[in-house]
């Protein structure tokens, strides 16, 4: 299929979760204002799914995130250590084991699987909770995808950092807190981003997100587009997805 509106590109995106003394916080990052797909706005770290992503979901994969294609959730790892720096491994790791090792995949020296290969550790998938999909809707004129959603709480022992290239400006925010800085202008968002943030704002922990993500059903969700264009949630699935 050609590049253009029609293409729709299977994605992965994390909310990752810590627990302070003020409740939930979630890590975003802003993208770069050169990027060309979504410039300056704030996002949960993610990407496109790749075959090199679909190969070591075999090779260097462990446990389940849910009911979902494991090649989603060995994104979902990728684009987290890419942008934040933070790995779901299946053995406990330390900032200063991947500070290097990220230094040389950004620059095009190693690939994800290699930094697995060096640490001598595999995803553990289990520490990833597949939690939504959602399919951009015909009208987007830029990109379509569809992407799965997780939940994670952040790794013990790391420190989540934005790559300062894709993403910069990473924060700590609380749900609530997100949403209104954006509705004071102060940062940019997207129509999922929004929604998300709605959703997980109820839950005070990382331990209470997770178990809502375990039991909750997963309903494909593609919003309604109307002139502006804006979009809005189908009313049916508004606390349904």
């Amino acid at each position: 299929m050609s590049e253009g509106r029609d293409e729709i590109r299977d994605a992965a995106t994390v909310i990752v979760g810590r627990d302070t003394s003020e409740g939930l916080q979630v890590f975003m990052v802003r993208r770069s204002a050169r990027a060309v797909f979504l410039p300056d706005q704030y996002v949960f770290p993610g990407g496109r799914v790749d075959d090199a992503d679909r190969d070591e979901a075999a090779r260097r994969l462990h446990g389940s995130a849910g009911d979902v294609d494991p090649a989603y959730a060995m994104t979902a790892a990728r684009e987290t250590f890419e942008e934040v720096g933070l790995l779901f491994a299946d053995r406990v790791v330390h900032a200063g084991e991947l500070a290097a090792l990220r230094r040389a995949m950004h620059a095009g020296k190693i690939d994800f699987g290699t930094v697995l290969e060096r640490l001598g550790a595999s995803v553990d998938a289990s520490q990833l909770r597949y939690f939504s999909r959602w399919i951009t809707p015909k009208a987007e004129l830029a990109r379509r995808f569809d992407a799965r959603f997780f939940v994670a709480r952040a790794p013990q022992n790391q420190l989540a950092e934005a790559d300062a290239s894709e993403v910069l400006d990473g924060r700590w925010m609380r749900p609530a807190e997100a949403l209104e800085a954006r509705i004071r202008g102060e940062i940019g968002m997207i129509f999922p981003t929004i929604k998300h943030l709605e959703r997980i704002a109820p839950y005070a922990t990382v331990d209470e997100l997770l178990a809502f993500a375990r039991r909750k059903t997963i309903v494909t969700v593609t919003p309604e587009v109307q002139p502006g264009p804006a979009f809005l949630m189908i009313p049916e699935l508004e606390n349904a997805w």
